[in-house]
């Protein structure tokens, strides 16, 4: 949660700011780019003239779809009227070069929440299709706001290591010199018995751009060079969907009939006894959730996780996650939010909520009630709000936002006030980046998660070994964000979760990270004394305490940027309180570190 447009993001205790001055700080943050300039336009002329109207339909040839709401009276400038809601839609209805698509509305909180916050920060927003022009003279009006309905996607990746030192970027496809006749390399992808693995992804890194493919049930998969030969290739990256470790290899050294074999470790040669028998990660033990008493668990706790939707079939899941809606279906229907395409989504639910079965891996806050709102793919910044506002009307107690947008949005900020305003959590990946934050996680009131890795967690064959640093332990992921704004890091790489079907796969991500801190807020929430729902209401001093207790719990990294590691790792005992003596004799340590085994060495 890092300063803003000169303001500090509210949620740190006693210096957050109050509402009014977090509103202000929360506009100029997001500045002219949520559209508007906010400077007096003097008295109208009659209101549809003031909003840019005119007569006759435009082509609907590259129109695109636009967030239109009306400027709160707070952020207009001095003699500017406001306009109702009712008014400006109406004008919308009307004008033949608009089409209205929705219109979404402001929930309030329930209980002592909708008392003290009455007036939602957020506006009534019409969701509309128009064209560039219409929507540059509607931004054009200190009355409204215009903003560009962005579609959510996960963050931008950095440059990817080849492991001989230097690192391929994002090459501009028009700088690319094609090949005549594209060459082909053919692959087959096995694990350690020979045996075929299927659904696995594969990039063959060159001197151009990445190609992609995936093995079909033989584990073979051809990718097309357009702009390569195998001779010119640096290396393959190949991610098994499950039950395998990545791995990052070198050019591959094809046979005779022009095929290249490649291994891939099991995750069982690692873990013994996996999946069947019950396992303990390095996350676990790193923020030492193994020290903490067997009846945590984070019952009566509803978290809200925004993603891809999660894989309920998965044996882990089917009973810890019953509740959810698919945000991306035309009405807003329940859709098919059981259904994850991406495993992302999967991944973050593993870690959060997981059943402790005995078998596998255990979440976080196992017993907390997961909400898994569906967003992607097809999800657009509109649909973030609709999924807000589900969390407001829902008493979701924390929301884990892991979707992003390009370019930062004044509605998104308000409505996260709102949610802030209803007592509402609110985490969010720092960002796989390499650098800045992305949106909303450098949004105020958003508690921003960056990523941690360990050496000896991975084989050498995978790709974070390219990238590690030269002393052992904790560092920051190579993905985590280098700039300053992160509150705090979690465990976000070779973290053992939930994947597709009904396995266990290593993930990757300041998502992953962030899941991590979801579960523990969690706990807090259940089971920390001046925490708890019945002792304390959902009221905004409910998550500013959260978010100060987790962030003074950190132990920081001996030796690590500030600016990139916030506080530093957060610390399970000493974030809920657990007595020292608890610590010493408590009967699961030794179980923990016994079901985990050793890390994997290089």
């Amino acid at each position: 949660m890092s300063e803003q447009g000169g303001g500090v993001k509210p949620g740190n205790g006693g210096n957050g700011k109050g509402k009014a001055q977090a509103q202000k700080a929360a506009a100029e943050q997001t500045g002219e780019a949520a559209g508007g300039t906010g400077e007096p336009a003097g008295r109208l002329g009659g209101e549809a003239q003031a909003l840019g109207y005119t007569q006759g339909r435009g082509g609907r040839a590259g129109w695109g779809r636009y967030l239109v709401a009306p400027r709160p009276m707070g952020m207009l400038g001095g003699g500017v009227p406001p306009i109702e809601a009712a008014a400006l839609f109406a004008l919308l209805e009307e004008d033949p070069e608009v089409e209205p698509v929705a219109q979404l509305r402001p929930s309030r909180p329930q209980g002592l929440g909708a008392i003290t916050e009455p007036h939602p920060a957020c506006p009534p927003v019409a969701v509309v299709a128009m064209s560039e022009q219409r929507a540059r003279a509607l931004a054009a009006n200190p009355q409204v706001v215009v903003e560009a309905d962005q579609p959510l996607a996960y963050t931008p990746t950095p440059p990817i290591s080849t492991g001989m030192g230097t690192a391929v970027p994002v090459v501009d496809p028009m700088l690319t010199i094609t090949l005549e006749e594209p060459g082909t390399v053919r692959l087959r992808v096995v694990g350690g018995d020979g045996q075929a693995v299927a659904g696995a992804h594969v990039w063959a890194i060159g001197s151009s751009i990445p190609v992609h493919g995936v093995t079909d049930r033989d584990g073979r998969v051809s990718l097309t060079l357009a702009a390569d030969t195998p001779e010119t290739l640096q290396g393959l990256y190949v991610r098994p969907v499950s039950g395998y470790w990545p791995l990052r290899t070198g050019r591959p050294d094809l046979t005779e009939d022009g095929e290249a074999v490649v291994e891939v470790q099991a995750l069982a040669e690692t873990f013994e006894g996996s999946p069947g028998r019950a396992l303990t990660g390095w996350g676990t033990q790193a923020m030492r959730l193994h020290q903490i008493p067997p009846t945590y668990r984070g019952h009566g706790i509803k978290v809200a996780l925004i993603d891809s939707g999660v894989n309920t079939d998965h044996p882990d899941l089917k009973e810890s996650v019953r509740h959810g809606h698919d945000l991306t279906t035309v009405g807003g229907g329940d859709g098919t939010w059981n259904v994850d395409i991406t495993g992302h989504g999967t991944w973050c639910a593993g870690v959060i909520a997981a059943a402790d079965n005995r078998t596998g891996i255990t979440g976080i806050a196992s017993e907390a009630e997961l909400h898994a709102l569906k967003l992607f793919p097809g999800g657009h910044v509109s649909d973030l709000l609709r999924a807000v506002d589900y969390c407001v009307t829902h008493d979701i107690d924390i929301a884990q936002i892991n979707l992003a947008y390009a370019f930062p949005s004044q509605l998104m900020a308000w409505k996260l006030l709102d949610a802030h305003a209803a007592g509402i959590t609110v985490i969010a990946p720092a960002g796989d980046t390499a650098g800045p934050l992305t949106q909303p996680a450098a949004l105020p009131g958003v508690l921003a998660v960056g990523a941690l890795a360990h050496t000896g967690t991975y084989p050498s064959t995978a790709p974070l070994a390219a990238v590690q640093p030269p002393w052992p332990g904790p560092y920051p992921a190579p993905f985590t964000p280098t700039w300053p704004g992160v509150d705090l890091v979690a465990p976000g790489a070779a973290v053992i979760t939930t994947a597709l079907g009904d396995g266990y796969t290593p993930a990757d991500g300041t998502a992953v990270a962030a899941a991590h801190v979801t579960g523990l807020a969690a706990l807090l929430l259940a089971h920390h004394d001046h925490l708890r729902t019945q002792v304390m209401p959902r009221i905004p001093a409910r998550a500013d305490h959260l978010y100060t207790l987790l962030r003074t719990a950190c132990r920081p990294l001996p030796g690590a940027d500030p600016a990139r590691m916030g506080a530093g790792i957060a610390d399970a005992p000493t974030a809920l309180g657990i007595p020292h003596a608890w610590q010493q004799q408590d009967y699961r340590t030794e179980q923990a570190h016994a079901a985990a085994g050793p890390y994997p060495r290089s």
